[in-house]
């Protein structure tokens, strides 16, 4: 929520703008890394681009990072923000290159020599890096140690909190995820926690027994099937007589969203009471 806040102060950026943009950059600018993603994306590279004679030229174009950079040594006044998600999926030293250096803090300012267009570039002090990584996903690389002692970490667990008073029908929405994560961590760990967004509709706490019975088939049971490798034993004592213990399917209950959340509240609360 603080971030949030501090986001709205700043101006925004299209998610992963275009790189050919020559619009100056915004003072919060967000891109998504990925495999392909790369250091002609994010700080300079050669591009096709129109010649006076009707063809096409190889010419060195800026990247979103480099244009940020650019942008905040003219308003020292203001801070710029580069916020990178999934920044474990990318290859960081493919994508940061020399740059890995001059992002420390006690190297902003100084001064290195780009390969592609040779011209001098360094990182101003009033520019900040924001990753974010999801660290329950074991699909992706660990995150580089090179680029790990660059950065603080904050951890961000589910915060129940915000669900605290919020019910669909008989059904505490708090009590529901806080039982569920504990059986999650008995089972797989801390990492395999389940967030409280997954509880909002948009913007707001889900709000309707038809909505959370939506989020409920088709997200947090699919999720849990991942997890657990379609074992429908273990689901079932994750999620009690919402699954057909004889077929291995979910119960009839799900399509009635009601009756959803009443078999849920009284499984739930069980255990908070015994």
């Amino acid at each position: 929520a603080r971030f949030a806040q501090r986001e709205r102060s700043l101006d925004t950026a299209r998610p992963n703008a275009d790189p050919d943009a020559r619009a100056p950059a915004p003072r919060l600018t967000r891109v998504t890394f990925h495999p392909s993603y790369s250091y002609e994306d994010f700080v300079e590279g050669f591009r096709p681009t129109p010649s006076k004679s009707g063809g096409l030229e190889l010419t060195v174009v800026d990247g979103v990072f480099k244009r940020v950079c650019d942008a905040a040594s003219k308003d020292p006044g203001n801070s710029y923000v580069v916020l990178i998600d999934e920044i474990n999926r990318g290859n960081i030293p493919k994508i940061f290159g020399e740059l890995l250096t001059i992002i420390e803090k006690d190297k902003r300012g100084l001064a290195v020599t780009l390969p592609q267009s040779g011209t001098s570039f360094s990182v101003p002090a009033n520019v900040l890096l924001i990753g974010t990584m999801n660290t329950a996903d074991r699909s992706i690389h660990l995150l580089d140690s090179a680029l790990r002692r660059r950065f603080g970490f904050v951890e961000l667990m589910p915060d129940t909190g915000v669900l605290q008073g919020e019910t669909v029908g008989p059904l505490q929405l708090d009590v529901f995820l806080d039982t569920l994560n504990s059986r999650l961590r008995v089972r797989f760990g801390r990492e395999r926690q389940i967030g409280h967004a997954v509880l909002f509709d948009g913007a707001e706490v889900v709000e309707t027994p038809e909505a959370f019975a939506s989020i409920f088939k088709h997200e947090l049971v699919p999720l849990l099937q991942e997890y657990l490798y379609n074992d429908y034993a273990d689901l079932v004592a994750l999620l009690g007589p919402v699954i057909d213990d004889t077929t291995h399917r979910l119960s009839t209950v799900v399509d009635d969203p009601d009756a959803l959340c009443s078999l849920l509240a009284e499984h739930f609360s069980a255990e908070i009471s015994a």
